[in-house]
């Protein structure tokens, strides 16, 4: 089985990835930190902001081509911008199940600028911004899902992952 946790930006993709490997019995990796390995141990933001965005994604790509090619099984928690990413998203579709986690636009607004404003946003339309990006990207992950897992406001995680868990259980 290879699961793809997908999702916005601090939607849980990597709070529940290693929960749902572990009731699995599967190996679970990161995106983010496939990518690290790849570039030298440079962090996400780092390589997006020297290398730009065609350069991230392909080499995003390539991490996560890698992996699968190298493990039959898994769980993989994917970066929030997986969506722009075409080459990937169809890697993905090819290779395993799509699992999308889904969260209120608002909520996740919220989550995001918790810790300031992050950089892919205009700062002078930071809601606006979020609202586009929001609305491209939901549209990809829809579409590409073989499963929606629709997740209320953040609070109880075990709650949370019983309701990943129940929505796998046709594929489990």
């Amino acid at each position: 089985m290879r699961l793809f946790i997908t999702g916005m930006k601090h939607s849980g993709k990597s709070s529940f990835a290693p929960m749902v490997a572990s009731r699995l019995g599967l190996p679970c990796a990161d995106s983010d930190e496939l990518l690290g390995q790849l570039t030298g141990g440079r962090s996400v933001r780092d390589f997006y902001a020297q290398e730009g965005k065609e350069a991230f994604m392909a080499a995003e790509y390539a991490a996560v081509a890698a992996y699968i090619g190298q493990t039959d099984s898994f769980v993989l928690a994917l970066g929030g911008g997986a969506a722009d990413n075409a080459r990937l998203m169809d890697l993905m579709a090819s290779s395993g199940t799509i699992v999308y986690l889904r969260r209120a636009e608002d909520d996740l607004l919220e989550r995001v600028l918790s810790k300031g404003i992050p950089p892919f946003l205009d700062k002078d339309d930071v809601p606006g911004s979020w609202h586009r990006i929001f609305n491209r990207r939901e549209e990809v992950y829809l579409k590409a899902a073989d499963i929606v897992v629709e997740l209320g406001p953040y609070g109880d995680k075990a709650e949370a992952l019983e309701t990943i868990m129940h929505s796998l259980e046709d594929i489990i």
